[in-house]
């Protein structure tokens, strides 16, 4: 018995060495590929940042070219852009010489919604200057937006803005941004105007704006078609601005 107890002793005494050996080896390989996975992390990120800013250093290149057309492919470059630094730009080019450019900028803010832009959208509302096909733009732009800033300013459009036109626009806008706010403007349409055409916007528009009350966690479906859709504009969109392409 002696001697046997002698001869077990060490065998687990060897066995429990081997297994805190095993273990400090497992540890140490595992530190190893979560650190080299930590690295992958790093470096992915890296190597996106470094593309994103070549991706908009190309395209502030393109804007400041004296072609339009390169100019134009800048924005078209940027309007799907995750980048931060490509809501500025888009900004910049929404005054850019060449209507065709001006446009497509407009548009590239309304389908990223960006925020940001919200501001030098709304001033371009007011600016004399402002063709009534681009203010029909930057409308549709500033309900796809959704920015409650926006509410008052365009508001404010719907009771002076002599165009019918655009007040259809900015009626359907106010009923995609979707703040209750504007619901007393809207509300008067129905004694403050004859056509039949904006009384029902209105009324849609007032619609759309209680369901997202009701119910907040559903967004209004915004101005932007889906693949194989038919782009759904109020009836008194006009269809007379130039065309970006």
């Amino acid at each position: 018995m002696t001697t046997t107890r002698r001869i077990a002793l060490p065998t687990a005494l060897l066995a429990l060495a081997l297994v805190a050996t095993t273990a400090r080896t497992a540890c140490a390989q595992f530190g190893s590929l979560g650190g080299g996975a930590e690295r992958n992390v790093a470096k992915q990120a890296d190597r996106k940042k470094a593309a994103g800013a070549g991706e908009i250093s190309e395209a502030t290149k393109k804007l400041h070219d004296t072609d339009p057309l390169v100019r134009l492919e800048g924005v078209k470059d940027l309007s799907g852009s995750s980048e931060k630094g490509a809501v500025p730009l888009l900004v910049e080019a929404t005054a850019d010489a060449d209507p065709r450019v001006r446009i497509k900028a407009i548009d590239a803010l309304g389908t990223l919604r960006a925020t940001d832009a919200t501001p030098a959208l709304v001033q371009m509302l007011y600016l004399r200057d402002s063709e009534p096909w681009l203010k029909q733009h930057v409308l549709v732009a500033l309900g796809k937006i959704g920015d409650n800033r926006a509410t008052e300013p365009i508001t404010d459009f719907v009771g002076r803005d002599p165009n019918k036109d655009l007040v259809g626009t900015a009626i359907f806008a106010l009923g995609e941004i979707g703040d209750p706010k504007s619901i007393p403007e809207l509300q008067k349409l129905d004694t403050s105007t004859t056509d039949q055409r904006l009384r029902q916007l209105g009324r849609d528009a007032i619609g759309k704006i209680n369901a997202k009350a009701l119910r907040p966690e559903i967004q209004v479906r915004a101005l932007r078609p889906r693949d194989g859709e038919e782009t759904k504009r109020p009836s008194s969109a006009s269809a007379q601005p130039p065309v970006a392409y």
